[in-house]
């Protein structure tokens, strides 16, 4: 019998798609896949270090899985992702049951890792966890991948993050910028069209940075993200090509025409903004201003006239005044995002904002990013509801969560759309035209008008050796 592995995910697309990976190298070990940590033989806990509840969700997870290494002393118990990469000696401290410490850029460490701890030789003696927690590790080799859809593909693209901001504790788990070879890139896109993906989501901690560390093309001009993207769209316009996360200081006017040009670039624009107030963003070292970013938006806007703009937020941090929480107030009616993630500032250890005093009163910060929340969802309420009456290309992702009788799908706007049907009339990963019928600060419950195209293969998992 085949023995059993299990692996959770907290945190961002990086880390699902770095669990992807370590499940496709734990496929071709022979193990196989199991929904629940009892009973698995290998648990791997792919974490985050972004925000405070994850970290206390780890450790909580950690005190079960503690009991459950009592009942079976042969079990593995590893911790990936920023976590491990920030946090080993604490966690090591604190549970020291824990076989394995994997960092983000040694994710193709796993194989070697397991087997030296299957052997019984400690990591810390055969100097593995140097292995399993280098920065200066090279994170592009390929590896197996386990693909959890059948229609949508995580591909990284670089590795990472050289910006400094002052709140973020990812540079010290990701270490600095690595971009993958375009040949690499474009050879595992080919092969997932060819099994019938229809969307491809490009990821980075800063995607739209790709290229800069690359050498120049025989014509002597530079690899980058919109170079990329034409790339990829001459290999078939039709894919669905999703990017996250691009930061301002990267966005150019070539970039914004080659968004609008392919048609295989995705109407939907997702860019962190953190605070509406340039003192705020000085000390948090975003590096741009309120006006740029502005630029940005009406740039993309003029160009993309359906275009819909999510960010990312935070209300609260240290030396926030009301004023500068009003100016992000405002900034979100100026320009009315389609959807933001907004969290309370908690502050990271391995950030510059560690030492300096967190002065915003813990209930000031729940009451502004509270007022924050209510305001976006209003926002976003009214957006959809103008859209009402539209017909949109809405890509089949399966039944819907909570209503069997619906299907649900994604416009090419990242919009969720619920509409009656079933997946023998509506295959997953067809493309629909579904006309909105009513909207919701969600998304849409529509009609199907007609099927624009079928999937030409289904295969539920995929392991990828990109070539």
């Amino acid at each position: 019998m085949k023995q059993k592995y299990f692996i959770r995910t907290y945190g961002c697309q990086m880390n699902v798609h770095d669990s992807e990976r370590m499940a496709g190298m734990m496929d071709s070990l022979g193990y196989e896949s199991t929904p629940a940590a009892e009973g698995a033989d290998v648990i791997v806990l792919n974490t985050c270090a972004v925000r405070e509840k994850p970290e206390q969700k780890l450790y909580s997870e950690l005190g079960l899985l503690r009991r459950l290494k009592k009942e079976n002393p042969n079990l593995v118990i590893g911790v990936a992702g920023c976590m491990a990469q920030r946090d080993a000696d604490s966690i090591r401290a604190r549970v020291p049951e824990v076989d394995i410490l994997l960092g983000p850029r040694n994710i193709h460490h796993l194989p070697h890792l397991l087997r030296q701890t299957l052997r019984n030789q400690s990591i810390l003696d055969t100097g593995l966890r140097a292995d399993g927690l280098d920065l200066e590790c090279d994170p592009t080799p390929a590896t197996p991948v386990r693909r959890t859809s059948a229609i949508s593909a995580y591909v990284d693209i670089i590795f990472g993050c050289n910006f400094n901001c002052t709140y973020c504790a990812v540079p010290s788990a990701r270490g600095r910028e690595v971009s993958r070879s375009p040949q690499e890139i474009l050879a595992e896109i080919s092969q997932l069209n060819d099994l019938g993906y229809r969307e491809i989501t490009l990821l980075g901690q800063t995607v739209n940075a790709y290229g800069h560390d690359l050498e120049k093309l025989p014509d002597n001009s530079r690899i980058n993200f919109a170079w990329l993207l034409r790339r990829i769209d001459a290999l078939n316009p039709k894919l669905r090509i999703r990017f996250i996360s691009p930061h301002p200081m990267y966005f150019n006017q070539e970039l914004v025409e080659t968004i609008a040009e392919l048609p295989s670039v995705c109407e939907h624009l997702h860019m962190p903004l953190q605070s509406g107030d340039n003192d705020c963003l000085r000390r948090m070292k975003r590096t741009y201003t309120i006006e740029k970013y502005r630029d940005i938006v009406n740039s993309v806007r003029e160009k993309i006239p359906n275009v819909a703009i999510t960010t990312d937020a935070i209300a609260g941090f240290c030396g926030e005044t009301e004023a500068e929480f009003q100016n992000t107030m405002q900034l979100f009616r100026e320009i009315e995002f389609d959807q933001a993630y907004l969290f309370a500032y908690s502050p990271r250890h391995s950030t510059v904002a560690w030492d300096w005093p967190d002065d915003v009163p813990q209930e000031t910060k729940l009451r502004r990013v509270t007022e924050l929340i209510a305001m976006q969802k209003e926002i976003a309420r009214e957006k959809n509801r103008a859209l009402v009456g539209q017909t949109h290309e809405v890509l089949v992702e399966g039944k819907s969560d909570k209503d069997e009788a619906r299907l649900q799908g994604r416009t090419r706007s990242n919009k969720l759309v619920l509409f009656p049907g079933t997946v023998q009339d509506y295959p997953i990963g067809s493309c629909v035209d579904v006309q909105t019928l009513e909207g919701f600060q969600w998304g849409f419950i529509g009609a199907a008008k007609q099927i624009q195209s079928r999937p030409e293969r289904q295969k539920l998992f995929i392991d990828l050796q990109p070539a």
